[in-house]
């Protein structure tokens, strides 16, 4: 009789563990990031930058909005390193923290004009060019992803536009906002309108 008794206990016993959800099965699981569309809504943000206008009265219309709209991909505690903003400033400067990052972002909308970042694309023979984008799942959580790309503007000051060339590495954390990046750009060139003159 014991020995029955033991063994429905143990069938019972089984049996609950079994319909009991693991913990990781219960979580809710969070989609996998897309490094492609990461780096292109980064980009087309940033392209966005110059999409607004001064009204008839002088005033800065929709600045905050395009702003807004990139400050959406970063982490409040977010570490940037960007290009200098000047010719006489020494390497990047480091950005810590949401307002820092705005006020960076702030300054590229109001002093630049017609801005374009392009993802570099590569051709294989009778293929299409492909988005140099890289990626790889970081060990703590989360995704790097690197681009290869070209920025160019015209200045909001004299309208003379630049190119250059040069590249963006970014850290995103497991909810796809950024925390950590690192954007590279080259010496500018001026792009010279070489349009036929006069005689």
């Amino acid at each position: 009789m014991s020995i029955f008794v033991i063994a429905l206990f143990s069938a019972f016993a089984f049996q609950a563990q079994a319909q009991a959800p693991a913990p990781a099965a219960a979580a809710q699981a969070k989609p996998a990031l897309d490094p492609d569309k990461l780096a292109i809504d980064w980009v087309d943000r940033m392209n966005e930058l110059s999409n607004w206008y001064i009204t008839v009265d002088g005033k800065e219309d929709d600045v905050k909005r395009v702003v807004d709209k990139v400050m959406e991909m970063y982490a409040p505690d977010a570490i940037v390193e960007v290009p200098p903003r000047d010719q006489t400033q020494q390497g990047p400067l480091q950005l810590v923290g949401a307002p820092q990052i705005r006020r960076w972002l702030e300054q590229v909308a109001t002093s630049k004009v017609e801005i374009k970042y392009v993802i570099k694309r590569q051709t294989w023979k009778e293929y299409e060019g492909e988005w140099m984008i890289f990626s790889r799942k970081l060990p703590w959580g989360g995704l790097g992803v690197a681009v290869q790309l070209f920025e160019a503007d015209s200045q909001r000051a004299d309208r003379k536009r630049y190119m250059t060339a040069g590249g963006a590495f970014m850290q995103f954390n497991p909810d796809g906002k950024i925390y950590r990046m690192r954007l590279n750009l080259g010496e500018k060139d001026e792009i010279l309108d070489l349009g036929g003159g006069g005689d």
